[in-house]
């Protein structure tokens, strides 16, 4: 078993070189990949590897110098924010239709409800999509849309929580 107040040291010196070269890491990081050096080689690194381990963490990290990494980290966010922008979009597409739907009430007090295809798998709402939880979606007997007349069985009649989309599978 190794001195925890050894491997507490290590993980310091591994911060602080790091910090000497400009940027900055979470001790929770480093502790990480010494409990995982620990797990792969029975030990702890020795004086001589803490300088491999500092440089490969800068080459993660970004550039050497502290100029460039705003310049990385700004890169970052771009990227970030190239990735977000369509989920964003969606988000707001979405949004705006279920908006005009509740708005115009074209399903929810009208006396025609709409009829979709029989789906496979998990049952999603037609206008809003919304599957985040099948309690949002509900399941009631339609006895205006009569299956068979002895024995008598009705259809069933849905309706979303989220738009507020009343539809019958057919």
């Amino acid at each position: 078993m190794e001195d925890p107040f050894l491997k507490d040291y290590i993980i310091d010196d591994i911060i602080k070189e790091i910090e000497k070269e400009g940027f900055s890491i979470e001790k929770v990081f480093v502790d990480d990949f010494i409990e995982n050096f620990q797990e792969k080689y029975k030990r702890l690194p020795k004086k001589i590897e803490i300088t491999p381990i500092v440089k490969s963490y800068i080459k993660v990290l970004g550039e050497k110098t502290p100029e460039n990494k705003f310049n990385h980290i700004e890169s970052q966010n771009s990227a970030l924010n190239e990735e977000i922008k369509p989920v964003i979009d969606n988000f707001l597409k979405k949004r705006n239709l279920i908006h005009n739907i509740t708005q115009r009430n074209f399903f929810k007090f009208s006396n025609e409800i709409l009829t979709v295809s029989k789906t496979e798998g998990r049952r999603t709402c037609p206008i809003c999509g919304n599957d985040d939880s099948f309690f949002k979606i509900h399941e009631t007997i339609d006895k205006t849309f009569i299956i068979s007349h002895y024995p008598k069985i009705y259809g069933k009649r849905y309706s979303c929580d989220n738009c507020g989309c009343v539809w019958r599978e057919s």
